[in-house]
């Protein structure tokens, strides 16, 4: 993940004061944070884990497997799941937990990989691709409702010129959306109780 994407997801989550990071890779969404959050990491890889030192706790956990996320129901206020969904078996039930640990009214923001064969199978790890609706029906059938889905993709100097907002407008007209579109973003929210 690029600074400029972390602090794209940033703007996304609102006022939020405790984070949890699946799938955290280099660690930006930690790294970023604003002042006054705890980010919370979880990463397969145990190197990337022990890199949040200093500023984002981090358990090493495989999504994969069937046990519940070692957190409390309610705990965070926002959820991060960039680049992480195409590579579970069953990603409904990381959502039915992420569902789980949120508390009402929180955000979750989710990034998949868009089903495009030489997107999804360029990485041998992908287990799926999704369509703009499957992504956004995956959520809704977790219980959520979701606020926005768009095209990311990396457009030429779009981080370089911190131009990550306007990436989306840009994906959204064809010619483009073929050369550059790699994942669907999502915005989604816990109803309040």
């Amino acid at each position: 993940m690029k600074a400029a994407v972390a602090r794209f997801y940033w703007g996304r989550l609102g006022n939020v004061t405790r984070v949890l990071d699946l799938g955290c890779g280099d660690g930006l969404i930690g790294a970023l944070k604003p002042s006054g959050c705890e980010v919370h990491g979880l990463d397969l890889d145990r190197a990337r884990v022990a890199r949040l030192e200093g500023y984002a706790s981090g358990t090493v956990w495989d999504l994969n497997d069937s046990r519940p996320l070692p957190f409390s129901t309610g705990y965070f206020d926002a959820v991060v799941a960039k680049d992480v969904l195409e590579h579970l078996n069953a990603p409904w039930r990381t959502v039915a937990e992420i569902h789980r640990v949120l508390r009402p009214g929180g955000r979750v923001m989710a990034s998949v990989i868009c089903y495009r064969g030489r997107r999804v199978w360029s990485d041998y790890t992908h287990v799926r691709g999704f369509t703009m609706t499957t992504a956004k029906q995956l959520f809704v059938d977790g219980g959520f409702g979701v606020q926005a889905v768009w095209r990311m993709g990396a457009v030429p100097a779009s981080s370089r010129l911190n131009a990550i907002g306007l990436v989306p407008t840009l994906l959204a007209i064809p010619p483009f959306d073929w050369l550059w579109t790699s994942s669907y973003e999502l915005l989604a929210e816990k109803p309040a109780e």
